[in-house]
């Protein structure tokens, strides 16, 4: 009987699936924070950051600061599709700029998940404004337009901000007012946020093939008779193995599969316990599947 076998590598599959979970948030909501910033005045060091790490193109310098060469490609969100405008903040300074933690996000944001409620600023009609990303990494209102909107609600007129995914940071930059007469800019200051998170869940799979001559014996010390006499010690020889469990016929049951580290058999990297007791054949191949999402 073998006490370790090895694991057949090239049967383990290794594959990646994505995950996503709706969050739906407030502004009370732990970790969330928002921010009014205004150009030379309140949080100014946001503003400038904000210049330096998305909007700001051409010189290498911006004001006192060193830019990096190419911050649109190197830190905000590249879309597969469609395009992200970031042109929109250089003439609005003025802004409303939400952080959310990772830990609601993930890895990022979910592209076209995105959805700010603003619930201190509703219209003469008493609409709430709401605010949604385009996939692309573009804010815009579905039911608050300014007066140079067009048409429709998704064009690049009516864009009010962008979204950086990956970063979990929306910025609300649109001073131009809606029908409530809001700038755009005042709002988020008590909101909800709902959006989908982004999780990629890495899953190995591992066979496990037991043969028909190996593992079928017991390593349950239960199994052996008590001899009579002092202490009712526990013999360990097969010798005496109680007789239910040394028939030709009995095979034992597998509860347990353990995985180790090559050259390190004193403890298990991985434990899978089974669901119930498989009993083990002596006639045929046995393979277990083992699988592990990390």
């Amino acid at each position: 009987m073998y006490v370790f076998g090895e694991i057949d590598k090239s049967s383990t599959i290794i594959e990646n699936n994505v995950t996503h979970y709706t969050q739906n948030l407030t502004t009370s909501s732990l970790g969330i924070q928002s921010i009014k910033i205004v150009s030379g005045s309140i949080n100014n060091n946001y503003w400038n950051s904000l210049n330096v790490l998305f909007y700001t193109s051409g010189s290498g310098v911006y004001g006192n600061e060193l830019k990096f060469g190419a911050p649109s490609s190197n830190l905000s969100i590249q879309p597969t599709r469609g395009e992200q405008f970031l042109t929109k903040y250089h003439n609005y300074p003025s802004s409303s700029l939400i952080v959310v933690p990772s830990q609601y996000y993930g890895e990022k944001i979910k592209e076209g998940s995105f959805k700010f409620t603003d619930l201190n600023n509703p219209d003469n009609s008493g609409n709430k404004p709401i605010i949604v990303d385009d996939g692309f990494g573009n804010l815009y209102s579905t039911n608050a337009h300014h007066s140079q909107s067009t048409a429709d609600a998704s064009s690049s007129d009516n864009y009010v901000g962008n979204i950086f995914y990956d970063k979990g940071l929306a910025v609300i930059t649109e001073t131009g007012s809606w029908s409530g007469s809001v700038d755009y800019s005042d709002l988020a200051t008590n909101y909800t946020l709902k959006f989908d998170s982004y999780h990629t869940i890495t899953t190995h799979e591992y066979n496990v093939t037991l043969l028909p001559q190996d593992y079928n014996l017991t390593m349950n010390y239960t199994i052996r008779n008590v001899l009579s006499g002092s202490g009712d010690i526990l013999r360990l020889g097969t010798q005496y193995v109680a007789s239910t469990f040394s028939s030709s016929t009995w095979q034992p049951y597998i509860t347990t599969i353990n995985l180790y580290q090559q050259g390190d058999y004193d403890t298990p990297v991985i434990q899978a316990t089974l669901p119930k007791p498989v009993r083990k054949s002596d006639k045929i191949n046995t393979r277990f599947k083992i699988k592990l999402d990390l």
